[in-house]
């Protein structure tokens, strides 16, 4: 069966910030080799291939770069850049290094093609704009985000595609206690927490109209997990997390680094979408 590739307004700008990325995604976390290029790795010859080699190590049956004490890749260099490429082209990265940020979900007659906000040129992209969130296809049909959820046979209604504004109290209470259910990604994403506990609660601000945008794409991001959870949950875990979004917003001024620790803490954790999602149910 064949799938109709759908793609986000901001999909086609996307390109590596590379040494210009105060945020590397090839430091602090584990990079994992696909089967086809570890063999690629184990054949190469040349002062290369055994530099690779040495760098390398299995574990539980996959092939992951040996990380340097400091979390970073052993092939990320000082300027930012990667040696790899450098000594070779980008055919010698391995799948997750060629792709990331991408990612491609199956949802019903359609592959959602996009990229995670945990990557700042992302976030840049996704904030250029205000206008709504729009999509287009592989053949250069363009969709609104209803048409879409029409197409995959998904009944909502204009509100369930904004923003709901007017956090209170309570909804601030509810939100950071299920964040604080989740497994922290490091010690800052805690603090923060501590931070947002400490400060008081005041009444909404005027909140900036790109928010509906974020909403959108976060929706879009999480619409794999509708058949398991149901719309309702969904559009729920979507106001929540925009919700905690424009919480650390407020209280930093900073709405790109807001999205995308949010981003490295739940979206790009299975086990923390998980726990959100049931707590919504």
């Amino acid at each position: 069966m064949r799938f109709t590739t759908i793609y986000p307004d901001f999909y086609k700008d996307f390109c590596c910030k590379a040494d210009k990325c105060q945020h590397t995604c090839c430091a602090g976390w584990e990079i994992d080799i696909d089967a086809s290029t570890a063999d690629k790795y184990q054949q190469l010859t040349g002062q290369l291939g055994d530099t690779i080699r040495q760098n390398i190590v299995e574990v539980d049956g996959v092939w992951q770069f040996r990380l340097r004490e400091d979390d970073r890749c052993p092939f990320l260099r000082e300027d930012g850049l990667c040696e790899l490429i450098r000594r070779a082209d980008e055919s010698i990265l391995c799948d997750i290094c060629s792709n990331h940020p991408r990612f491609f979900v199956t949802v019903g007659d359609y592959e959602l093609a996009g990229v995670g906000l945990s990557c700042e040129k992302s976030c840049e992209l996704l904030l250029a704009v205000t206008e709504p969130l729009c999509f287009q296809t592989e053949s250069g049909d363009n969709l609104s985000l209803k048409e879409l959820l029409q197409s995959l046979s998904l009944p909502v209604s204009d509100e369930d595609l904004c923003y709901q504004t007017g956090i209170t109290a309570d909804d601030a209470e509810f939100i950071l206690e299920c964040m604080e259910k989740t497994e922290p990604i490091d010690a800052a994403w805690t603090a923060q927490l501590l931070q947002l506990r400490s400060e008081p609660f005041a009444a909404d601000a005027e909140v900036p109209c790109v928010f509906d945008r974020i909403y959108q794409y976060i929706l879009y991001r999480a619409l794999e997990h509708v058949p398991a959870y149901g719309l309702g949950t969904v559009l729920s875990y979507v106001q929540l997390n925009t919700d905690f979004i424009y919480l650390t917003y407020r209280l930093t001024g900073q709405l790109d680094e807001s999205i995308r620790r949010w981003s490295e803490q739940i979206e790009y954790s299975t086990e923390n979408v998980k726990l959100l999602l049931e707590l919504l149910v």
